[in-house]
């Protein structure tokens, strides 16, 4: 048992550790700047999640699916999460922390279109964001209306993460 979980460990350490059935693992990155995705500050539960250069490593991969999805740090146990329900608004800090099943901060809605919503947030609706738009190290990434600056949606770059999908 042991030494499953040591391999299990050392996988995840160099980023071959497989995804959840159904899900793919990717990069996400900004619209904005496809050289910067997301990434957690440091890969511990309630750190805050910033945009860096991509380097191809594990910190930077996540395991999600199309549609309903939570989005979960490759190789850990760390889910990309809204945080409390007081903080849905413009401009508000997103994490990761611990995964759980019935958080709903933490069940994301990956659209076709690029952007990635919070369903549980109305009126209005909150995305995923590049804050300030600005795609240089350590900048934030938060949560604003999804109907983007002037309502023009996922054409709002900041609002916009394609997926790159990680090769091995």
């Amino acid at each position: 048992m042991l030494g499953i979980s040591l391999i299990t460990l050392a996988l995840a350490a160099t980023g071959l550790a497989q995804a959840p059935v159904g899900y793919r693992t990717v990069y996400i990155t900004s619209m904005v700047d496809t050289k910067y995705v997301v990434q957690p500050k440091s890969a511990t539960s309630g750190s805050t999640v910033v945009v860096q250069t991509l380097t191809n490593m594990p910190a930077q991969q996540w395991y999600l699916q199309p549609g309903n999805s939570t989005i979960q740090l490759a190789g850990s146990t760390l889910c990309l999460d809204a945080g409390p329900k007081s903080n849905w608004k413009d401009m508000a800090t997103i994490y990761v922390k611990t995964c759980s099943a019935t958080e709903v901060a933490q069940q994301w809605l990956v659209m076709a279109d690029g952007r990635i919503a919070l369903p549980a947030s109305s009126n209005p609706r909150e995305c995923v964001d590049l804050q300030y738009m600005r795609a240089t190290p350590n900048n934030p990434v938060g949560l604003y209306n999804c109907n983007g600056l002037g309502n023009i949606g996922a054409a709002d770059k900041g609002l916009n993460w394609p997926l790159l999908n990680v090769t091995s």
